[in-house]
């Protein structure tokens, strides 16, 4: 009687758990908008892998990279930053919306910034400074500590004489990322890391473990891999916050240093745009590999000759993309919103987290090319699942000329980092849940080890769609991509932590690439196009020497597999 009271307690754990690890983040839909409350289980998670230190104001770090900067770039040199003058500037509240002045800066500065323009890729990793410690301790030798001197920054004439600040202050900045955000499958089996590599060596254990873990994997994966599976936990979600899509989503949780009044003018106006005024027309090229169709939402912008290929998120709405896509059609950018495999109007049943949706993009980059003519530019741009799909085409190498840049905003860094991560926030909810009766779970799930789910869940990924989640790595992608990268990610991202965003920018082989991480409140996951004025600005300035740089995008010496360089 006992233990089959013990084994309902157990099966109910189970249930409790599955539960919280499908739902136990608010930002779990990959939108720009997030629900009011928070989950401080996964905040909890989040900050023992610290992002980016600072002082009370804003940085902004010019790390090029060269021998100078280096000797310079000593631990014990405090890392010179700059105030900002509220008495000297103010930022508009009752700007037209359709004509977005960027060249004007807020007077508090709410961003850490880090530049690269490094002359080869081994020197490119010296460009965020990351500090070690003793649970980093298999971290590569790429990773040790540096950091690196804070520069003045640039007035809108380009004068680095003209700070934002008439004093200085000594603190010390520093950006930070996690061997956490390096996980992989192949990798797992060879961890010495017990947070990583928990299931038992009692054979008998691992044995039944390895059913109820794989029992899990094949409830899980269908959630969020399926196209009903997704549909569903979208509308389910929706149920529970009914105004999660709605526009006012977009200024809720907005700090006033992002203008919160401006915003809701912007999106407000921008949502009607969309709805009333876009000239939308719908593509569809062919799937790469003939299975189907892919569609999308193309926005001609008069005679335009540049476009922006916008990447859909996991369970992002259209109505959401319309409304960001504002932002580049002010910017002068024709915009294309291709629908992933198993998402909205595209054809599919599976989600294939960018894999096979990247070589779609040679077909879609094809068709723009072929409407624009010669003098065609293209940018990559996405949101989470987006950003890794920009990324993962971005490094597909032999890109035709025309692709110009990628902007990944809050991509993630593997998949496995990302399960990892949900899976430790679950286990910290579920944690204060058994620990009000003595039974301290240390970060795992009852009955589910995290290396045998990862490793069910690979499993019935190879067999349903015939490639491992290794095969969407952002890391991978962006060690391959030397095309100008911009990364964007908010510090209050619960669903992806910006230390994903800061991994890959630290180990992108691209030698002009920038990392731009908002602080404070923005809205959670895919967030920080929220702030409007700083997020049109700051690509507008990246783009603006992007897009005049000579096309060097073909790299056919990149280590990308054949199979993963080809489309129909």
């Amino acid at each position: 009687m006992n233990k089959a009271k013990n084994v309902s307690k157990l099966t109910g754990l189970l249930a409790v758990s599955l539960g919280l690890f499908i739902f136990q983040t608010n930002t779990y839909a990959d939108t720009a908008q997030s629900d009011p409350a928070v989950n401080t289980a996964v905040q909890s998670e989040q900050s023992q892998s610290s992002t980016v230190t600072t002082s009370d104001e804003p940085v902004a770090v010019d790390a090029t990279a060269t021998s100078d900067d280096t000797a310079v770039a000593d631990q014990s040199t405090p890392a010179e930053t700059v105030e900002s003058d509220p008495t000297t500037e103010s930022q508009p509240t009752t700007a037209e919306p359709s004509t977005v002045d960027t060249t004007e800066s807020t007077s508090d500065e709410p961003t850490v910034a880090y530049d690269s323009q490094a002359t080869d890729s081994s020197t490119a990793d010296t460009t965020a400074a990351d500090s070690t410690t003793d649970s980093q301790a298999d971290v590569t030798a790429d990773d040790a500590t540096d950091s690196t001197v804070a520069q003045p920054v640039e007035d809108q004439n380009g004068s680095s004489d003209t700070t934002q600040s008439d004093t200085a202050s000594d603190s010390s900045t520093t950006a930070t990322t996690s061997d956490k955000d390096e996980i992989t499958v192949s990798g797992i089996g060879d961890s010495t890391d017990s947070a990583i590599k928990q299931s038992s060596d009692n054979p008998f254990i691992n044995f039944f473990t390895g059913i109820t873990s794989g029992i899990a994997a094949s409830i899980i994966y269908p959630l969020v891999a399926s196209r009903q599976g997704a549909q569903f936990i979208s509308k389910f979600r929706t149920l529970l916050s009914p105004n999660r899509w709605d526009v006012s989503q977009n200024w809720a949780d907005l700090d006033e240093k992002y203008n919160p009044e401006y915003v809701k003018q912007y999106y407000t106006e921008a949502q009607d745009w969309y709805d009333n005024k876009a000239p939308k027309e719908t593509w569809e090229v062919p799937f790469a590999d003939g299975t189907g169709t892919a569609r999308a939402t193309y926005i001609k912008n008069g005679d335009s000759k540049k476009t922006i290929i916008y990447g859909q998120g996991w369970t992002t709405e259209p109505e959401g993309m319309g409304r960001i896509s504002k932002m580049f059609y002010d910017m002068g950018y024709n915009v294309l919103m291709p629908y992933t495999r198993g998402q909205n109007t595209s054809d599919g049943e599976w989600l294939s987290f960018g894999n096979k949706d990247k070589k779609d993009w040679v077909n879609w980059i094809n068709k723009i090319d072929q409407t624009n003519g010669k003098e065609s530019q293209i940018v990559l741009y996405g949101q989470s699942l987006g950003a890794d799909t920009a990324l993962q085409y971005a490094a597909s190498g032999d890109l035709p000329s025309s692709v110009k840049a990628t902007i990944a905003d809050c991509g993630f860094s593997t998949i496995p980092s990302l399960i990892y991560h949900l899976y430790t926030g679950a286990a910290s909810s579920l944690n204060n849940i058994t620990s009000k009766i003595g039974w301290n779970l240390n970060g795992s799930i009852p009955l589910v080890p995290f290396d045998q789910l990862l490793t069910s869940m690979n499993n019935i990924n190879k067999l349903v769609q015939g490639f491992s989640l290794d095969d969407v790595s952002g890391i991978t992608a962006v060690k391959n991509s030397k095309l100008p990268t911009l990364f964007i990610s908010t510090e209050d991202d619960t669903f992806i932590p910006d230390t994903q965003t800061e991994t890959m920018y630290k180990l992108s082989a691209s030698t002009d690439k920038k990392l731009w991480v908002l602080d404070g409140h923005v809205g959670g996951h895919a967030s920080a196009s929220n702030a409007v004025q700083d997020y049109m600005k700051n690509i507008q300035d990246f783009l603006a020497s992007a897009m005049n740089q000579d096309s060097t995008t073909s790299n056919n010496d990149l280590d990308v597999p054949a199979t993963d360089t080809v489309a129909a």
